[in-house]
């Protein structure tokens, strides 16, 4: 929980230090003294990006209080600076046990949007399967300031909390193992969560795919024993507009290539395979709390591409939802097939703008590395307003080049299209193959997180495991209404 002015403990409290140690004088005489002779014989303590824990021992109580260099910090820096503090800070006080911190925001000279996204991105751990684990997040967080207007910051505590109830449920779904998360299970999960009166949720079985010629589903999900499920959730926040975005996820709940199976090394962390749907469905689940006044319909295919004796074969040429046929080059090229039947039903659902998140290739990871996702898209307005709203959100993209010759790629001698354009350029020619399912009438946006969505190695706080990444850039972009 994050408030502003609330009665909590004041024993662990985070301050701003520089050369000037104003902050002191907003914190009891006897600490600020103990703090002033340690920063004194510590100078560095004071400097830009330093972040030091100290201990103290006064009024009979023991104090921990965090501080935060800000000597020579510069006058123009940008907020994701501000961003990659907080969650230090967060960690640091994860890695005390704290159970409520205190922020002295006023001390701190931090853009406050900033702050608290860092604060509650890193106050995260996935513990749901170690018996005996003690949980580490920060229960209460209070920010303290006699500055701000404290109503305004409050409703902008609990839009952030919103926002993490999203990014957490997708991080949940995307750290569940794969046996636990088949796509049933997924689509248990989510039905029991997502509800509300403005909320409608439909779901296709695989007899149902299989009437309706949703192909690439069908293939994909044929080879495993959970079968392949279609899961549509429907939020009518402006039920007056015909304005709809629609969101497709990728939702790969294991990936092992198929026939065309992956090495033991690659097969790791394909569990996360999956973290496009939980990022629509974080997406939903936020916009339950934050009520905004929009349209947006989230269309997941739920597959699991196993090996077996009913798996779909290299060669197979298959009928997609809308009649395009592709030949099968690759069976791990899977993603773009179940997106490529979903963004089809979104668009007869009545998306008027579409994007489409997916773990899609290795290609975009050896291309931007686990920095930033790839972005591909059709409509160059658009696009630049979503890299502005996800570089706002401290969610980093790139645009990819999507000249025409690399749709050529695509091209089968045997079928309309054939799903892998080859190894040259793949990121970019997994994503043109959904373009191929896009009316070119409809805004629509193609967002690789291969390299985003998982943390596979904990990062300078000790983060590891799924990042949510893609609720806050779609939400922030949500937040601006249709325009």
């Amino acid at each position: 929980m994050i408030t502003c002015n609330s009665n909590g403990s004041m024993d662990v409290v985070a301050i701003g230090v520089d050369t000037r140690m104003l902050a002191l004088s907003r914190i009891p005489k006897e600490d600020g003294e103990l703090i002033r002779a340690y920063v004194e014989a510590h100078e560095d303590v004071m400097h830009y990006t330093s972040l030091r824990v100290f201990h103290c021992l006064t009024e009979g109580r023991s104090k921990t209080y965090f501080l935060i260099g800000l000597h020579k910090k510069p006058i123009r820096y940008a907020t994701y600076e501000d961003f990659l503090t907080a969650k230090r800070l967060m960690a640091a006080a994860m890695a005390e046990g704290v159970s409520e911190l205190a922020v002295m925001v006023d001390t701190l000279e931090m853009d406050i949007g900033a702050l608290i996204d860092g604060l509650l991105y890193r106050n995260y751990e996935f513990l749901h399967y170690k018996s005996d684990a003690k949980g580490r997040t920060v229960r209460s967080i209070n920010l303290v300031t006699s500055s701000l207007e404290i109503k305004a910051f409050n409703t902008m505590c609990y839009m952030y909390s919103a926002i993490y109830e999203g990014v957490y449920m997708a991080r949940n779904l995307v750290n569940m193992p794969p046996n636990e998360l088949t796509p049933r299970r997924f689509s248990e999960i989510v039905s029991a969560v997502v509800k509300g009166d403005n909320i409608t949720v439909e779901m296709l079985n695989k007899w149902a795919l299989e009437k309706r010629k949703m192909g690439g589903i069908v293939a994909v999900g044929k080879g495993s024993m959970n079968p392949p499920q279609l899961m549509t959730i429907t939020y009518k926040g402006d039920p007056d507009s015909k304005d709809m975005l629609g969101i497709v996820g990728k939702g790969v709940t294991y990936d092992s290539g198929g026939l065309s199976i992956k090495s033991q090394a690659n097969q790791e962390f394909m569990k996360d395979d999956m973290a496009g749907a939980a990022a629509a469905v974080g997406v939903i689940r936020a916009l339950m709390l934050l009520k905004y006044p929009v349209n947006v319909v989230a269309v997941i295919p739920l597959v699991e591409n196993i090996p077996s004796g009913m798996a779909y074969h290299v060669d197979d040429i298959l009928t997609m939802y809308g009649g395009k046929t592709v030949e099968i080059k690759n069976t791990d090229a899977e993603g773009r097939l179940i997106l490529a039947d979903a963004v089809s039903y979104a668009q007869e659902l009545g998306a008027t703008k579409l994007i489409d998140l997916a773990t899609l290739t290795g290609a975009c990871v050896t291309a931007l590395g686990t920095v930033r996702s790839g972005m591909i898209g059709n409509h160059q307005e658009w696009m630049n307003r979503f890299f502005d709203v996800a570089a706002a959100v401290h969610e980093k993209v790139w645009q990819l080049p999507a000249d025409r010759e690399y749709e050529d790629l695509l091209k089968s001698d045997v079928a309309d299209l054939k799903n892998t354009g080859g190894r040259d350029g793949g990121a970019i020619t997994a994503g043109l193959f959904i373009k191929q399912f896009v009316h070119p009438d409809i805004p629509w946006i193609h967002l690789d997180i291969a390299g985003t969505a998982f943390c596979e190695k904990k990062d300078e706080t000790g983060f590891f495991g799924a990042t949510g990444v893609g609720v806050k850039s779609i939400l922030e972009l949500l937040k601006g209404g249709a325009k």
